[in-house]
């Protein structure tokens, strides 16, 4: 079985999960950048993983004009934010990415957060939710935390979720008997 893994990545946070995932498992990776729809053939399995932003993963869209493509093959997608993994943030992912639309294997994978790293526009929107948050007297403490991770970088690394990607390529990579 081959496998080709496709990333969007503005941080290098996705762009690690992508590659750490590859070498486990032996797979071709890319930026989403190089991805064109002919590749698609001489896969078995796709898998797509994007940074999000405001609960929709980057270049989901994009990537999913490709869908019809890939029929008869394994699609996975992943994405990397900072939210804390839970039931309800996943299912909040599939309903933003209308992902319930498509037959795919979703994992979410929490991420790393610089400030540092961000493009000027990011930092901007960053900097203008954080003013926001601070005169907000009604602000959660999931908010008032946001305040202090400008100044400290969060360092993440969903061992667990990439275990869980690496375990289903490997179980699909079996032939079946």
């Amino acid at each position: 079985m081959r496998t080709l893994i496709i990333y969007q990545s503005k941080t290098g946070n996705t762009e690690k999960y992508a590659k750490d995932i590859a070498k486990a498992v032996n797979a071709d990776v890319i930026p989403f950048k190089k991805f064109k729809e002919k590749m698609i053939k001489d896969y078995d399995t796709i898998v797509f993983g994007g940074r999000v932003i405001g609960n929709r993963i980057q270049k989901i869209d994009e990537f999913l004009r490709h869908y019809e493509a890939m029929e008869g093959k394994n699609v996975i997608l992943f994405s990397v934010g900072m939210s804390i993994v839970t039931k309800e943030t996943r299912l909040n992912m599939i309903s933003s990415n209308l992902l319930d639309m498509y037959h795919v294997r979703y994992y979410q994978l929490r991420g790393s957060f610089d400030y540092a790293k961000l493009g000027g526009l990011e930092k901007f929107m960053f900097a203008n939710s954080l003013r926001l948050i601070s005169r907000d007297p009604n602000a959660t403490a999931d908010q008032k935390m946001l305040l202090e991770i400008k100044d400290h970088p969060i360092e993440f690394y969903d061992n667990a979720g990439v275990e869980k990607i690496i375990t289903v390529l490997n179980k699909l990579s079996v032939p079946e008997a």
